[in-house]
Parts: C-alpha cells; structure tokens; sequence
C-alpha cells in the first residue's frame, strides 16, 4: 500500500462546532494535503462561545480506536490535545512510542476552555509531566498554561528551558503582555523567536488546537520542527483573520 499523502492522527475532543478538537484538526490536516485520523477522547456539549459539559473517555478507549489504525498505517505525526488527565495521556504515549518508535508526538495541554471552562488544575507539572516529557516530541502550552504548569514562583521561559532538556516547547505567546503574539520554541539549549506577522487578529474558538496541529502537518510533511512551527505561524495567522466571528476558515 503506497500512499500519495503521509499521515496523520490528532487525539482530541470531539466538539460538535468543529471549531476545536479532533474535527478542527482533521480540517487543518486535510489543508495541508495530510491524511488525517481523529481519535475520540471525550465528547463535548459545546458552542463556539459556551462550553456546558463533556463525557471522558479512558485510555482503553483511547488505545482500541488507536490500535488498528497503528496497525494498518504508518502514521508520520500524532497530535494529542484534550484528554482526561495524566494518568491516561502517559498510557496513550507509551503505547504510541511502544508501536513506534520514529512517531513524531506533539501534545497540546489543554487546561481550559477559551470559553472560560476548566477541564485540569495540573499544579506541580514538571513533577507529574516528566515521564510524558521524556517521550514525546514537543509540548505546547501558552503562557497562561506554563505558568498553571508549576512556573508561578519563576519566569516562564525559564520554566519552558528546564522542560526543554526533555523535549522541545513552544511557548505560545497568545496571552503574554510581555510579547503579545510572539511565540517562543526552546530546544535543548536553542531559543526561536517567531514574531506576530500581523497587526491585529481575529480571536477564534480552538486557535490552539489549530496551531499545534498545523505544525503536526508540517511534521508529518517532514519539515524539521523549526520550520514546521514557523510554518504554522503563517497557518494560524491566516486562520485568526479569516474572519471576524469565533469559527474560522481553514486555507493554506
């Protein structure tokens, strides 16, 4: 079986709006000419301005939808976003990483709603992330994330340095005052800078959902990290100003 296009699978809640979750990051795959699978980890009752509830799905679930997708197809890039807790994410990265070891994961953790809606409270992140951290690829909080993550006490980036001797992190900086829309990727001892190239945005229901699946794509193209996440700066740009409600249009 030769495919003409790699793939890709996002792990991620399904949101009947499709402007976040695993329908979202499908539509983002599907732009940039990737395959895309969408595994269920919870079932959301939401709009594109309301969150009201959600029913989780546990790691078993999780894994019997990866399962024969792992078996049938090389998968290139994973992306893994909502998700019931720690507990469950590490069960699903070390099955992923235990079928193969060349997967490229990103994890975007989401801890709240851009409605407002809290789903996690992981204090202490580095102590309970660590064992996630050592086996996937990149993690992509914004700052508002970090700082839930256990950076209360010190500087962010200093925090994102220190989890960098892990994997790589991009720190979204969406909510920074400091650098309001410049992101910031720290690998090993290596910072990039990826400057805002636009005046003003639109904000959008599931932008960071987007993101981290628009460098997934970029990953499962097999451009290096660098260049995926700078391309995925142009995606998620062009997908804030797509235009003025809170769903937006995907386009490369």
């Amino acid at each position: 079986m030769i495919a003409n296009r790699p793939y890709a699978i996002s792990i991620a809640g399904f949101d009947p709006s499709a402007g976040a979750g695993v329908l979202a990051d499908v539509k983002c795959f599907e732009q940039h000419h990737v395959y895309g699978f969408g595994i269920c980890s919870a079932l959301t009752v939401q709009t594109d301005s309301e969150f009201l509830k959600n029913n989780w799905l546990d790691s078993l679930q999780i894994i019997a939808q990866l399962e024969p997708l792992m078996a049938r197809f090389k998968v290139s890039a994973c992306k893994i976003g909502l998700i019931k807790d720690v507990s469950v994410l590490r069960e699903v990265v070390s099955f992923l990483r235990a079928k193969d070891s060349d997967l490229k994961i990103i994890v975007d953790p989401v801890l709240k709603a851009s409605s407002g809606y809290e789903f996690h409270d992981w204090a202490n992140g580095m102590e309970i992330l660590s064992p996630v951290l050592e086996q996937i690829d990149l993690i992509t909080p914004n700052y508002n994330e970090m700082l839930s993550l256990g950076a209360e006490a010190m500087d962010v980036s200093h925090t994102a340095k220190l989890w960098a001797q892990y994997c790589a992190v991009l720190l979204k900086g969406g909510h920074s005052i400091a650098a309001p829309g410049t992101d910031y990727l720290y690998e090993q001892d290596d910072t990039y800078e990826f400057s805002s190239g636009v005046d003003q945005i639109h904000q959008k229901h599931g932008s960071g959902c987007v993101l981290s699946a628009a460098i997934a794509a970029n990953v499962a193209l097999g451009y290096p990290l660098k260049q995926a996440c700078g391309n995925a700066k142009l995606y998620i740009e062009k997908f804030l100003n797509s235009n003025n409600t809170l769903l937006g249009y995907h386009s490369l």
